[in-house]
């Protein structure tokens, strides 16, 4: 059986994970599937895009992948962890979105505002 290109991707970049502790961020291996136990974002609209989907499960900051940032039009959280969205304003500051432990958006109103996302709520940041 051969497997597919996205297959050996993730494969590879679980295999390069030095631990269970660290931050781990990869490619969804589908267009249109979440990974169990990782919080995803999507270029387009229910689970689609070009690039796939960016997917972090890690407790510290992680950067959205650039087909994601700030073109995150949804989301899937396969968790059951709150994880927080973050936005950095061209004009300074920070503002982040609660996205809660199963929480899924086909069309994210949020969506142009994804610049990376951490599981601890952050203290210098305003809800936006």
């Amino acid at each position: 059986m051969r497997l597919s290109a996205a297959l050996l991707t993730t494969v590879a970049l679980v295999a390069a994970v030095p631990s269970a502790t660290a931050q781990t961020v990869r490619a969804a291996p589908s267009a249109e599937a979440a990974l169990p136990g990782y919080i995803c974002f999507w270029p387009e609209a229910n689970e689609t895009g070009p690039g796939g989907g960016w997917c972090s499960n890690g407790t510290g900051y992680a950067e959205a992948a650039p087909h994601v940032k700030r073109h995150a039009k949804s989301f899937s959280n396969q968790t059951q962890e709150t994880f927080y969205a973050l936005h950095f304003p061209r004009d300074g500051g920070c503002l982040y979105r609660t996205v809660y432990g199963g929480d899924y958006s086909g069309y994210w109103e949020w969506w142009d505002k994804l610049d990376g996302v951490q599981r601890g709520r952050p203290t210098d940041c305003q809800p936006g």
